[in-house]
């Protein structure tokens, strides 16, 4: 049963990669329209850390009963947006370039949780155009979450037979969460491991919940709330900056996200990193409110859905191709 579930996650996979290919660009023809603007060389990169949200699609056909019981679960009687995984996206330090960036764990995985960007079929996987990210903003946070996420590597996924506890994380049995033993390498899906380690890596983050309280969609749901970003903008970046500034960020993001794979693989590690940041403060003004005005869901979507391909395209492009 694990071996069909982990081939069910790699159609999926492929699925999601042929959508990407769809919406590749060609080449840099939109980019060069773009002012070019003198960028500061001498800027520190930014510590950054992202939840990032898989968008749930259709149950595949000729899944076992218990996968299909998970997959309504976890699709279904979650809060809107659904959402079929969720898992933690952490940077990594020019000091030491076997670092990855990716931590999770997957329905099946043998081995338990653990840093995912060396798996073989991890770029297939990754090259998706169905995930989204959230930033996580802490002092910090990117020391603090990567300690953290080795703490708990090798945490082992739950027993098919409590259908890996996916049914602890929704009403009513979602009531009983706080009883379930959340130390670490106690065994946890996904949102409950990604929560465990927030839990003990911020404490400022303040769950209001128990680890294993939270599924996918309740995870990024309660990590999006416009008071996290509101208060994750007011941290990240000062209430005036130059005209120099914004346009230097529009720049160095669009080239992560619109350029071709070799003008991605050429950007330096810090005008990279400083377009994750640009696309990671475009999540947060995106999902803050303004006087008088709600956020717009529309605006936020998208805006998290570029972020999450610039981290995408950071590891598996720009990583990748200078061997770092």
């Amino acid at each position: 049963m694990m071996s069909h579930m982990v081939s069910e996650f790699e159609l999926k996979a492929k699925r999601y990669e042929d959508m990407l290919d769809s919406h590749k660009l060609d080449k840099d023809t939109e980019l060069s329209l773009l002012p070019h603007p003198e960028i500061d060389a001498h800027l520190p990169v930014p510590d950054m850390v992202a939840l990032m949200v898989m968008k749930a699609d259709a149950t595949a056909e000729g899944s076992s009963f218990a996968s299909s019981v998970v997959d309504h679960t976890v699709q279904y009687w979650s809060p809107n947006p659904s959402t079929t995984h969720v898992e933690l996206w952490v940077g990594d330090r020019s000091s030491d370039p076997s670092e990855d960036n990716h931590f999770s764990t997957y329905l099946g995985a043998e081995k338990g949780a653990r840093w995912t960007s060396g798996m073989s079929d991890s770029k297939k996987f990754y090259s998706s155009a169905s995930w989204s990210a959230i930033p996580i903003c802490a002092h910090n946070v990117e020391r603090s979450v990567r300690g953290a996420c080795n703490v708990h590597c090798e945490t082992p996924y739950p027993s098919a037979a409590l259908l890996w506890q996916y049914p602890m994380s929704v009403w009513p049995l979602r009531a009983f969460s706080g009883f379930m033993d959340d130390r670490p390498n106690s065994p946890a899906h996904c949102a409950a491991l990604t929560a465990r380690v927030l839990r003990g890596a911020i404490f400022d983050l303040a769950l209001p919940h128990s680890s294993h309280w939270y599924g996918p969609s309740s995870l990024y749901l309660e990590l999006s709330q416009p008071v996290r970003m509101e208060a994750a903008l007011a941290l990240q970046r000062p209430v005036v900056r130059s005209t120099a500034e914004e346009e230097q960020d529009d720049y160095l993001s669009r080239l992560l996200t619109r350029g071709s794979d070799e003008t991605v693989a050429s950007m330096s590690r810090e005008d990279a990193r400083h377009a994750l940041r640009a696309l990671a403060n475009g999540v947060l003004q995106a999902g803050s409110r303004q006087p008088g005005v709600d956020v717009d869901q529309d605006d936020f979507r998208e805006a998290q859905e570029m972020y999450a391909k610039g981290l995408i395209r950071y590891t598996w492009i720009n990583r990748l191709e200078n061997n770092r």
